[in-house]
Protein backbone atom coordinates (compact mmCIF):
# COMPACT_ATOMS: atom_id res chain seq x y z
CA UNK A 1 0.00 0.00 0.00
CA UNK A 2 1.33 3.32 -0.89
CA UNK A 3 1.45 6.11 1.58
CA UNK A 4 -1.44 8.71 1.26
CA UNK A 5 0.01 12.03 -0.28
CA UNK A 6 -1.81 15.21 1.61
CA UNK A 7 -2.46 18.35 -0.23
CA UNK A 8 -0.71 21.33 0.97
CA UNK A 9 -3.52 24.25 1.77
CA UNK A 10 -2.92 27.60 -0.90
CA UNK A 11 -2.82 29.58 2.92
CA UNK A 12 0.31 27.40 3.83
CA UNK A 13 1.94 28.26 0.48
CA UNK A 14 1.66 31.50 0.96
CA UNK A 15 2.94 31.48 4.08
CA UNK A 16 6.40 29.82 3.61
CA UNK A 17 6.50 32.37 0.38
CA UNK A 18 6.47 35.20 2.45
CA UNK A 19 9.01 33.60 4.96
CA UNK A 20 11.26 33.03 2.00
CA UNK A 21 10.70 36.56 0.85
CA UNK A 22 10.97 38.13 4.44
CA UNK A 23 14.71 35.98 4.84
CA UNK A 24 16.17 37.15 1.48
CA UNK A 25 15.15 40.88 2.86
CA UNK A 26 16.79 40.11 6.02
CA UNK A 27 19.98 38.67 4.40
CA UNK A 28 20.08 41.71 1.50
CA UNK A 29 19.99 44.13 4.66
CA UNK A 30 22.33 42.49 6.99
CA UNK A 31 25.32 41.60 4.00
CA UNK A 32 25.24 45.35 3.31
CA UNK A 33 25.85 46.16 6.96
CA UNK A 34 28.77 43.70 7.07
CA UNK A 35 30.01 44.93 3.50
CA UNK A 36 30.01 48.40 5.05
CA UNK A 37 31.90 47.34 8.76
CA UNK A 38 34.85 44.89 5.93
CA UNK A 39 35.44 48.26 4.06
CA UNK A 40 36.88 49.60 7.82
CA UNK A 41 39.77 47.71 7.22
CA UNK A 42 41.94 48.25 4.82
CA UNK A 43 41.01 46.22 2.28
CA UNK A 44 43.65 47.40 -0.37
CA UNK A 45 46.90 45.93 1.77
CA UNK A 46 45.15 43.03 1.57
CA UNK A 47 46.45 40.71 -1.12
CA UNK A 48 43.22 38.65 -1.29
CA UNK A 49 39.99 39.16 -0.78
CA UNK A 50 38.45 38.45 1.81
CA UNK A 51 36.02 35.52 1.09
CA UNK A 52 36.89 33.23 -1.54
CA UNK A 53 35.29 33.50 -5.20
CA UNK A 54 34.76 30.16 -5.76
CA UNK A 55 31.80 30.01 -2.60
CA UNK A 56 30.29 33.80 -2.59
CA UNK A 57 28.01 34.05 0.86
CA UNK A 58 25.07 35.40 -1.65
CA UNK A 59 24.81 32.12 -2.39
CA UNK A 60 24.72 30.16 0.21
CA UNK A 61 21.45 29.28 1.75
CA UNK A 62 19.71 31.85 4.47
CA UNK A 63 21.13 29.20 7.65
CA UNK A 64 24.88 29.28 6.62
CA UNK A 65 24.81 33.36 6.20
CA UNK A 66 27.10 35.77 8.05
CA UNK A 67 25.93 34.81 11.19
CA UNK A 68 27.08 31.37 11.03
CA UNK A 69 29.74 30.68 12.96
CA UNK A 70 30.53 27.29 11.07
CA UNK A 71 31.44 29.68 8.15
CA UNK A 72 33.13 31.48 10.02
CA UNK A 73 35.66 29.40 10.89
CA UNK A 74 35.83 27.74 7.43
CA UNK A 75 36.58 31.19 5.95
CA UNK A 76 39.33 31.90 8.24
CA UNK A 77 41.36 28.69 7.41
CA UNK A 78 40.52 29.55 3.76
CA UNK A 79 42.37 33.14 4.13
CA UNK A 80 45.38 32.38 6.78
CA UNK A 81 46.81 35.66 5.20
CA UNK A 82 44.15 37.74 5.97
CA UNK A 83 43.56 36.39 9.69
CA UNK A 84 47.48 36.87 10.40
CA UNK A 85 47.34 40.25 9.31
CA UNK A 86 44.09 40.88 11.29
CA UNK A 87 45.88 39.18 14.20
CA UNK A 88 49.00 41.21 14.37
CA UNK A 89 46.97 44.47 13.89
CA UNK A 90 44.58 43.41 17.14
CA UNK A 91 48.27 42.36 19.31
CA UNK A 92 50.10 45.63 18.32
CA UNK A 93 47.27 47.44 19.36
CA UNK A 94 46.45 45.53 22.47
CA UNK A 95 50.35 45.59 23.39
CA UNK A 96 50.44 49.13 22.84
CA UNK A 97 47.76 49.91 24.88
CA UNK A 98 48.57 47.53 27.48
CA UNK A 99 52.41 48.68 28.14
CA UNK A 100 52.89 49.96 31.66
CA UNK A 101 54.57 53.41 32.42
CA UNK A 102 57.84 53.45 33.09
CA UNK A 103 59.19 55.79 36.33
CA UNK A 104 60.22 58.87 36.08
CA UNK A 105 62.87 58.01 39.20
CA UNK A 106 64.15 55.00 41.07
CA UNK A 107 64.58 54.24 44.42
CA UNK A 108 68.51 54.09 45.16
CA UNK A 109 70.90 53.46 48.66
CA UNK A 110 74.00 55.87 48.79
CA UNK A 111 75.43 53.15 50.38
CA UNK A 112 74.85 50.96 47.67
CA UNK A 113 76.03 53.02 44.91
CA UNK A 114 79.03 54.17 46.72
CA UNK A 115 79.67 50.64 46.73
CA UNK A 116 79.38 50.53 43.29
CA UNK A 117 81.99 53.64 42.65
CA UNK A 118 84.34 51.46 45.13
CA UNK A 119 84.25 47.91 43.39
CA UNK A 120 84.22 49.43 39.87
CA UNK A 121 80.60 47.72 39.10
CA UNK A 122 79.35 51.15 37.91
CA UNK A 123 78.26 49.92 34.22
CA UNK A 124 76.46 46.74 35.22
CA UNK A 125 75.14 48.32 38.42
CA UNK A 126 73.54 50.61 35.64
CA UNK A 127 71.71 47.81 33.50
CA UNK A 128 71.09 46.59 37.13
CA UNK A 129 68.66 49.64 38.27
CA UNK A 130 67.47 50.53 34.64
CA UNK A 131 66.04 46.79 35.25
CA UNK A 132 64.74 47.44 38.36
CA UNK A 133 62.69 50.69 36.49
CA UNK A 134 61.61 48.16 33.51
CA UNK A 135 59.60 45.61 36.54
CA UNK A 136 56.89 47.87 37.42
CA UNK A 137 55.10 44.85 38.83
CA UNK A 138 57.60 44.00 40.97
CA UNK A 139 57.54 40.32 39.87
CA UNK A 140 61.00 40.18 40.12
CA UNK A 141 62.11 39.66 37.02
CA UNK A 142 62.19 40.88 33.08
CA UNK A 143 62.24 39.36 29.75
CA UNK A 144 65.70 39.23 27.79
CA UNK A 145 63.49 39.86 24.37
CA UNK A 146 62.21 43.24 26.17
CA UNK A 147 65.03 43.99 27.85
CA UNK A 148 66.89 44.34 24.80
CA UNK A 149 64.28 46.28 22.70
CA UNK A 150 64.09 48.75 25.20
CA UNK A 151 67.76 49.60 25.93
CA UNK A 152 69.11 48.71 22.75
CA UNK A 153 66.41 49.82 19.53
CA UNK A 154 66.59 52.93 17.79
CA UNK A 155 63.08 53.55 19.17
CA UNK A 156 63.68 52.04 22.91
CA UNK A 157 62.41 54.29 25.31
CA UNK A 158 65.67 53.23 27.64
CA UNK A 159 68.33 52.58 24.83
CA UNK A 160 72.08 53.55 26.47
CA UNK A 161 74.00 50.64 24.79
CA UNK A 162 74.31 48.41 21.39
CA UNK A 163 73.77 45.02 21.43
CA UNK A 164 76.96 43.71 21.87
CA UNK A 165 77.69 46.03 24.84
CA UNK A 166 74.34 44.66 26.53
CA UNK A 167 75.29 41.13 25.91
CA UNK A 168 78.88 41.68 27.53
CA UNK A 169 77.25 44.12 30.84
CA UNK A 170 74.36 40.75 30.85
CA UNK A 171 77.66 38.24 31.48
CA UNK A 172 79.36 41.24 33.56
CA UNK A 173 76.59 41.13 36.09
CA UNK A 174 75.75 37.65 36.24
CA UNK A 175 75.52 35.72 39.56
CA UNK A 176 76.09 39.83 41.35
CA UNK A 177 72.73 41.54 40.14
CA UNK A 178 70.93 39.00 38.12
CA UNK A 179 70.49 35.51 36.99
CA UNK A 180 69.34 34.45 33.68
CA UNK A 181 67.27 31.42 32.74
CA UNK A 182 64.16 30.45 30.23
CA UNK A 183 64.63 33.67 28.38
CA UNK A 184 64.05 35.77 31.74
CA UNK A 185 66.62 38.17 33.40
CA UNK A 186 65.99 37.19 37.74
CA UNK A 187 67.02 40.36 39.24
CA UNK A 188 68.90 40.00 42.80
CA UNK A 189 67.23 41.84 45.83
CA UNK A 190 69.01 45.26 47.36
CA UNK A 191 70.32 42.83 50.21
CA UNK A 192 72.30 40.57 48.22
CA UNK A 193 73.40 43.24 45.63
CA UNK A 194 75.00 45.21 48.80
CA UNK A 195 76.57 41.62 50.24
CA UNK A 196 78.59 41.21 47.03
CA UNK A 197 79.27 44.56 47.27
CA UNK A 198 80.92 43.82 50.49
CA UNK A 199 78.37 46.51 52.20
CA UNK A 200 77.88 45.27 55.66
CA UNK A 201 74.54 48.01 56.47
CA UNK A 202 72.75 50.43 54.90
CA UNK A 203 73.49 53.56 56.90
CA UNK A 204 72.01 57.06 54.72
CA UNK A 205 68.83 57.86 53.93
CA UNK A 206 67.87 56.57 50.08
CA UNK A 207 67.01 59.14 47.44
CA UNK A 208 65.38 59.08 43.87
CA UNK A 209 67.28 58.80 41.43
CA UNK A 210 65.98 60.31 38.18
CA UNK A 211 65.60 57.08 35.10
CA UNK A 212 67.15 59.53 32.67
CA UNK A 213 70.35 60.03 34.00
CA UNK A 214 70.98 56.23 33.81
CA UNK A 215 71.04 56.45 30.01
CA UNK A 216 73.88 59.71 30.16
CA UNK A 217 77.31 58.80 29.49
CA UNK A 218 79.18 56.63 32.19
CA UNK A 219 81.03 59.15 33.77
CA UNK A 220 77.51 61.61 34.41
CA UNK A 221 76.20 57.99 36.22
CA UNK A 222 79.44 58.08 37.98
CA UNK A 223 78.71 61.82 39.64
CA UNK A 224 75.09 61.14 39.85
CA UNK A 225 76.10 57.62 41.87
CA UNK A 226 78.96 59.91 44.39
CA UNK A 227 75.87 62.86 44.37
CA UNK A 228 73.69 60.69 46.46
CA UNK A 229 76.01 60.76 49.38
CA UNK A 230 75.82 64.29 49.45
CA UNK A 231 71.76 64.37 48.45
CA UNK A 232 71.39 61.91 51.27
CA UNK A 233 72.79 64.45 54.20
CA UNK A 234 70.62 66.95 52.92
CA UNK A 235 68.03 68.44 54.49
CA UNK A 236 64.85 69.66 53.99
CA UNK A 237 65.25 73.26 54.49
CA UNK A 238 68.90 73.85 54.64
CA UNK A 239 72.11 72.24 53.86
CA UNK A 240 73.79 69.33 56.30
CA UNK A 241 76.63 69.91 58.61
CA UNK A 242 80.06 70.50 57.17
CA UNK A 243 82.08 67.84 56.05
CA UNK A 244 86.11 67.89 54.78
CA UNK A 245 87.10 66.85 52.12
CA UNK A 246 89.33 64.24 53.62
CA UNK A 247 86.32 62.17 55.66
CA UNK A 248 84.07 62.26 52.18
CA UNK A 249 87.37 60.60 50.35
CA UNK A 250 87.42 58.22 53.41
CA UNK A 251 83.97 57.19 53.24
CA UNK A 252 83.44 57.40 49.47
CA UNK A 253 87.16 56.05 47.88
CA UNK A 254 86.91 59.16 45.57
CA UNK A 255 89.52 61.80 46.25
CA UNK A 256 89.07 65.19 46.47
CA UNK A 257 89.94 66.17 43.00
CA UNK A 258 87.36 63.99 41.45
CA UNK A 259 84.97 64.91 43.95
CA UNK A 260 85.12 68.69 42.79
CA UNK A 261 84.57 67.14 38.85
CA UNK A 262 81.70 65.17 39.96
CA UNK A 263 79.88 67.94 41.79
CA UNK A 264 80.12 70.13 38.89
CA UNK A 265 78.44 67.40 36.57
CA UNK A 266 75.85 66.51 39.30
CA UNK A 267 75.25 70.22 40.03
CA UNK A 268 76.09 69.83 43.45
CA UNK A 269 75.64 72.96 45.30
CA UNK A 270 78.63 73.69 47.96
CA UNK A 271 78.02 76.38 50.66
CA UNK A 272 80.70 78.22 52.72
CA UNK A 273 81.16 78.15 56.67
CA UNK A 274 82.43 80.29 59.19
CA UNK A 275 82.79 80.03 62.36
CA UNK A 276 83.62 83.04 65.13
CA UNK A 277 85.65 82.94 67.99
CA UNK A 278 86.81 85.12 70.54
CA UNK A 279 87.60 89.01 70.34
CA UNK A 280 90.35 89.57 67.80
CA UNK A 281 93.46 89.85 70.17
CA UNK A 282 97.48 89.27 69.18
CA UNK A 283 97.41 86.51 71.30
CA UNK A 284 93.71 84.85 69.95
CA UNK A 285 94.69 85.62 66.26
CA UNK A 286 97.90 83.81 67.15
CA UNK A 287 96.72 80.96 68.83
CA UNK A 288 94.19 80.10 66.22
CA UNK A 289 96.57 80.31 63.87
CA UNK A 290 98.53 77.62 64.83
CA UNK A 291 95.51 75.82 64.23
CA UNK A 292 93.68 76.63 61.33
CA UNK A 293 96.41 78.06 59.35
CA UNK A 294 95.52 80.20 56.36
CA UNK A 295 91.99 79.73 57.11
CA UNK A 296 92.24 82.30 60.25
CA UNK A 297 91.05 85.67 59.63
CA UNK A 298 89.72 88.61 61.18
CA UNK A 299 86.09 89.27 61.46
CA UNK A 300 84.72 93.06 62.08
CA UNK A 301 80.85 92.84 63.42
CA UNK A 302 79.27 95.75 62.03
CA UNK A 303 75.68 95.32 62.86
CA UNK A 304 76.24 94.18 65.87
CA UNK A 305 75.04 91.10 65.99
CA UNK A 306 77.91 89.09 67.67
CA UNK A 307 78.28 91.73 70.40
CA UNK A 308 79.35 95.65 70.57
CA UNK A 309 78.44 97.10 67.37
CA UNK A 310 82.18 97.71 65.53
CA UNK A 311 84.29 94.97 67.82
CA UNK A 312 86.50 92.29 65.95
CA UNK A 313 86.30 88.51 66.44
CA UNK A 314 88.82 86.02 65.54
CA UNK A 315 86.85 83.95 63.21
CA UNK A 316 88.41 80.73 60.53
CA UNK A 317 86.43 78.83 57.52
CA UNK A 318 85.36 75.88 58.10
CA UNK A 319 84.75 72.80 55.27
CA UNK A 320 81.95 73.73 52.93
CA UNK A 321 78.31 72.18 53.45
CA UNK A 322 76.41 70.55 50.35
CA UNK A 323 73.01 70.43 48.71
CA UNK A 324 72.72 66.63 46.48
CA UNK A 325 70.49 67.31 43.84
CA UNK A 326 68.52 64.47 44.32
CA UNK A 327 65.21 64.21 46.37
CA UNK A 328 65.43 62.20 49.80
CA UNK A 329 63.27 59.19 50.20
CA UNK A 330 61.63 57.46 53.08
CA UNK A 331 63.58 54.54 54.47
CA UNK A 332 60.89 51.59 53.44
CA UNK A 333 62.09 48.45 53.70
CA UNK A 334 65.74 50.11 54.96
CA UNK A 335 65.50 47.97 58.59
CA UNK A 336 64.70 44.60 57.15
CA UNK A 337 67.50 44.88 54.33
CA UNK A 338 70.03 45.37 57.26
CA UNK A 339 68.76 42.45 59.11
CA UNK A 340 69.03 40.38 55.76
CA UNK A 341 72.45 41.83 55.30
CA UNK A 342 73.67 40.66 59.00
CA UNK A 343 71.97 37.10 58.00
CA UNK A 344 74.13 36.84 55.34
CA UNK A 345 77.36 38.20 56.86
CA UNK A 346 76.51 35.72 59.78
CA UNK A 347 76.62 32.95 57.44
CA UNK A 348 79.83 33.19 55.79
CA UNK A 349 83.14 34.17 57.61
CA UNK A 350 83.83 37.95 57.09
CA UNK A 351 86.33 38.29 59.53
CA UNK A 352 86.37 41.34 62.10
CA UNK A 353 84.17 44.07 61.27
CA UNK A 354 85.90 47.58 60.54
CA UNK A 355 83.68 50.68 60.82
CA UNK A 356 84.73 53.98 60.02
CA UNK A 357 84.41 56.15 63.57
CA UNK A 358 83.90 59.93 62.61
CA UNK A 359 84.04 62.13 65.57
CA UNK A 360 81.12 64.49 65.25
CA UNK A 361 82.03 68.43 66.17
CA UNK A 362 78.87 70.10 64.71
CA UNK A 363 75.55 70.10 66.38
CA UNK A 364 72.23 72.58 65.31
CA UNK A 365 72.27 74.03 69.15
CA UNK A 366 74.25 74.97 71.49
CA UNK A 367 72.29 72.62 74.10
CA UNK A 368 73.59 69.74 72.07
CA UNK A 369 77.02 70.64 71.85
CA UNK A 370 77.47 71.63 75.33
CA UNK A 371 76.38 67.81 75.94
CA UNK A 372 79.08 66.34 73.59
CA UNK A 373 81.78 69.36 74.92
CA UNK A 374 81.03 67.88 78.58
CA UNK A 375 81.68 64.12 77.28
CA UNK A 376 84.60 65.11 75.25
CA UNK A 377 86.49 68.18 75.78
CA UNK A 378 89.78 68.08 73.77
CA UNK A 379 87.79 69.03 69.86
CA UNK A 380 86.12 71.82 69.54
CA UNK A 381 82.47 71.75 69.23
CA UNK A 382 80.81 74.21 66.98
CA UNK A 383 76.65 74.87 66.79
CA UNK A 384 74.74 76.84 64.33
CA UNK A 385 74.32 80.38 64.20
CA UNK A 386 73.14 83.11 61.76
CA UNK A 387 73.71 82.63 58.59
CA UNK A 388 72.12 83.57 54.44
CA UNK A 389 71.84 81.89 51.44
CA UNK A 390 75.75 82.46 50.59
CA UNK A 391 77.37 81.20 54.06
CA UNK A 392 76.56 79.69 57.51
CA UNK A 393 78.02 81.41 60.54
CA UNK A 394 78.87 78.88 63.21
CA UNK A 395 79.48 79.15 67.47
CA UNK A 396 82.43 77.38 68.50
CA UNK A 397 83.18 76.05 72.29
CA UNK A 398 86.50 76.08 72.08
CA UNK A 399 88.79 72.96 73.17
CA UNK A 400 90.44 72.47 76.31
CA UNK A 401 94.06 71.57 76.69
CA UNK A 402 94.54 69.59 79.15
Amino acid sequence: MGTPRHAISSELLAAQQRLLQLRAQLHESRSDTEKQQISLFDAGKLEQRPFPEQTPISQLPPHLGWESTAVTKTVRRSNPQQEQIIATAVSTKTAVSDSPTLPQTIKLYPDVAIGLLRQEQVAAGRLWLLLQAVDTTGCGWVDEHRARQLFTSKRGKLRFCGTRQLRNLLAQGETTFWERQNGRIWLRSVAKVAFALEITRLKMRPVALPVAVLRQKIGTVRAHLYATFHSSRTEADRSKKPIARTTVARLTDVNPRTQRRYERKAKVKRQAQFAIGPQATTDNLQARGWEQGQATFQFKDFNGQQGPQGKSYVAWQLPNSYVGPHAPQPKGRQKRINQTLTDLFMQGITGNDQRLSVTRRFFDNGRLAAKSYLRNPENDHYWRGNGNGRYQLWQVMERCNL
